[in-house]
């Protein structure tokens, strides 16, 4: 029996790119989408924080000066009989100031603490769905190593190949290859085993 060409290899093979998109792909775009979902929240998130906090500084600082300006207006509108009295609203003014500051402070802090915790949190969901994905993988090349290793010693019509890559893909159903997949398939069976046609007699 004559060796078939490359070409009719890969036409009984079938489309190994429309098996992969069918079996592996679905499940590669959802880890895709909730990593941008992830950032998208993570970014509007800090956005909103900064708009916040922004908010409170403007506050803030606006009644602290508020209060300034009153104590200031006191000391100059007062008839001072001592330095006592003098250094008491000083120190008031003082306070003011430490308060709001220390308030501030306060906030940053938080605001800092908070955006911490929500990246540590997106590190761990990222090196999740990245393991996730290494071990379907994993398993995926496994299975098709497997089958690989059977064709090799048997001889196997295109009827017989459908069935077999059909399998496969029930069994896969819900996910579909990654794109080294196409690679490592193509290696295979162009250089690993050659498919003979079924012959029908009658």
């Amino acid at each position: 029996m004559a060796e078939i060409t490359k070409e009719e290899m890969r036409e009984r093979l079938g489309n190994i790119d429309q098996i992969r998109d069918i079996i592996f792909g679905a499940q590669l775009r959802e880890y895709d989408n909730r990593f941008d979902k992830i950032d998208s929240d993570l970014s509007m998130m800090q956005q909103d924080m900064q708009a916040r906090i922004e908010q409170v500084k403007t506050v803030l600082s606006a009644e602290m000066r508020a209060a300034v300006d009153s104590l200031e207006k006191k000391v100059k509108s007062l008839t001072l009989n001592t330095q006592e009295e003098t250094a008491d609203l000083r120190q008031q003014i003082d306070r003011v100031n430490r308060k709001c500051s220390s308030t501030i402070e306060a906030l940053d802090e938080a605001i800092d603490n908070q955006t911490s915790s929500i990246r540590d949190e997106l590190s761990q969901t990222r090196e999740r769905l990245s393991e996730e994905t290494r071990t379907l993988k994993t398993q995926v090349f496994e299975e098709l190593d497997r089958r690989f290793s059977m064709l090799r010693d048997v001889k196997v019509s295109r009827d017989d190949m459908a069935e077999i890559l059909f399998e496969l893909g029930m069994r896969l159903k819900g996910t579909e290859f990654v794109p080294e997949l196409k690679g490592v398939a193509d290696n295979k069976s162009n250089n690993e085993f050659l498919l003979p046609e079924r012959h029908h007699h009658g």
